[in-house]
């Protein structure tokens, strides 16, 4: 009998390898390190972003930069270093990587250690952490995820700094209780954000969000020209955990996440606990712009 022919072997599929880089300078993600006389490792001063990319470039970096360097303005570091190098070294890092595309952590420190307790010696670090985007699975968006609130307030509210710590409690609530983000509510009873997260509302055809005592999102900030566009109308307010728990649909965003619908917060069900038409027109549209953006930036 003639020999079954031997089918062609696949090629392996390559492995993505993390670069992060530190002071403009790429490296393998095992290789990237810091002196342990960083103010950001010894005092926790530090201010970060968060961008993604899409088609391989960075979205809303212009306004990433604006607000890392309002941020790190906050411990007297004024802007070292600009978007062209950021363009670059994102580049690269997709290049070598092997990454389709980018979850881009940015940090900025004071740098090292000099004398009294805040002074430093040489140059101020920077540090961009990229790895591959790990949006949430697209399950997510069709059935929603949940959330929890807390009683507590983050430290400098208005200011995306590395200090995380205030919202330790709110994610070990969600953690035990499988949920995907905690709100914060303030010592007056409003919600003001989420640890990781804006938090939106939708009551009839208004949309509100808290804009006292949060981080001014930059996602959010992108979103409310769509919704408008859309027929909605924009309210910038306090809210409580009543009016997030009777609202029609609820909302987070951030630049990973885009427009993530929340379909159940501490138990109760938003709505009917389905995701809404809103929500899903809203991330739909704010997903084309991110694209579109990216895109113009990246020529511009």
């Amino acid at each position: 009998m003639p020999a079954t022919p031997t089918p062609n072997p696949q090629p392996p599929t390559p492995v993505a390898i993390d670069f992060f880089a530190v002071n403009g300078r790429i490296v393998p993600a095992a290789e990237a390190s810091i002196s342990v006389l960083d103010l950001g490792f010894l005092r926790g001063v530090g201010a970060f972003e968060t961008f993604r990319t899409y088609d391989g470039h960075p979205h809303a970096l212009a306004e990433h930069l604006r607000r890392i360097w309002e941020s790190a303005a906050a411990f007297g570091q004024k802007p070292f270093f600009d978007e062209a190098a950021v363009r670059r070294v994102v580049r690269e890092i997709l290049t070598r990587s092997g990454h389709a595309e980018l979850r881009v952590n940015m940090v900025v420190t004071p740098g090292c250690h000099g004398e009294g307790v805040f002074g430093t010696v040489g140059e101020p670090t920077w540090v961009v952490i990229a790895r591959d985007v790990h949006a949430p699975p697209e399950s997510s968006y069709l059935h929603g995820v949940t959330a929890v609130t807390f009683q507590s307030s983050r430290h400098l509210p208005t200011l995306k700094t590395t200090s995380y710590l205030s919202g330790r409690k709110g994610l070990e609530l969600a953690a035990k209780a499988g949920a995907h983000e905690a709100f914060y509510v303030d010592d007056a009873g409003y919600v003001t954000e989420g640890v990781t997260s804006n938090v939106l509302i939708r009551v009839g055809n208004r949309v509100m969000t808290p804009t006292i005592d949060c981080l001014p999102g930059i996602t959010k900030a992108g979103v409310r020209p769509i919704a408008e566009k859309l027929g909605l109308t924009w309210y910038e307010c306090r809210i409580t955990r009543d009016d997030v728990y009777t609202a029609d649909e609820v909302w987070i965003t951030s630049a990973v996440r885009e427009v993530l619908p929340i379909v159940k917060v501490d138990g109760r069900a938003i709505g009917d606990g389905t995701v809404g038409e809103w929500g899903r027109r809203l991330r739909n549209a704010y997903r084309d712009h991110c694209i579109a953006s990216a895109r113009r930036d990246a020529g511009a």
